[in-house]
């Protein structure tokens, strides 16, 4: 009998040391495990209000719309949104790039409302940084590297425009306006990749009444941390 035990103890011990051994590598991947961190920056704010039409003002849109991603991001580990103002104050362009520049997130999502084009436009739109650049310092081999640093961030930018796109249009169908190239004060020149989102026209009667909807923009907030998420998954 105490043979026996002598054995079960020594299997015990083994058995100890086989799980242990097995768990070490997979408790270090886990903690290793990227963590992505997202600026979400609400336009407008204090006494800009942005586009206003009926009921609909554009800066507490999309405040309403930058905690619900927030809160929408928290079900998901390893997953950080932070915001450019969590709160009715104005914040300039030069702020908020600071911000931007301070936090270095992974990406940057800027939430806009669309106005004008007539009362008949509507529809979401997801806005890139410009990709005509000239290279400062010539040939040298230093300014190549840092245009060519500077095009990685913008053809990141693009995969997350387009991962937006896909996503919105789940709650939107049919209503993408396509993507655009065009400049921005806010996108222009940070070292990260960036977009903004016009979501839907406050001009028109039918998005405007979506976008003051409590449960479309519980949505909108789920498919874009949805699209944040496989944007990540899928980088290199």
């Amino acid at each position: 009998m105490a043979c026996m035990n002598k054995h079960c103890m020594r299997y015990g011990i083994i058995t100890l040391v086989l799980l242990t051994i097995g768990l070490v590598p997979s408790l270090g991947a886990s903690a290793q495990q990227k963590r992505y961190t997202v600026l979400i920056d609400p336009a407008h704010g204090g006494a800009e209000t942005g586009v206003v039409s009926d009921k609909l003002r554009e800066k507490d849109l999309t405040m309403n719309l930058a905690l619900l991603i927030r809160q929408e991001a928290k079900q998901k580990a390893n997953f950080d949104v932070q915001l450019t103002r969590s709160d009715d104050r104005a914040v300039t362009v030069a702020e908020r790039r600071k911000a931007a520049a301070v936090l270095k997130p992974d990406c940057l999502l800027s939430l806009h409302v669309n106005a004008g084009f007539g009362k008949k436009a509507s529809g979401y739109e997801v806005y890139f940084p410009g990709f005509q650049q000239t290279i400062v310092g010539g040939n040298e081999s230093a300014a190549i590297l840092k245009d060519m640093e500077k095009n990685k961030y913008l053809n990141d930018s693009v995969r997350l425009a387009q991962a937006i796109q896909t996503g919105l249009e789940s709650v939107f169908p049919r209503q993408g306006r396509g993507l655009r190239d065009a400049p921005s004060p806010l996108l222009d020149g940070l070292t990260m990749p960036g977009v903004i989102v016009e979501i839907g026209f406050a001009t028109h009667q039918e998005d405007r009444k979506k976008l003051t909807d409590e449960s479309v923009q519980r949505a909108v907030a789920r498919a874009l941390v949805a699209d944040l998420w496989k944007y990540f998954q899928k980088m290199p």
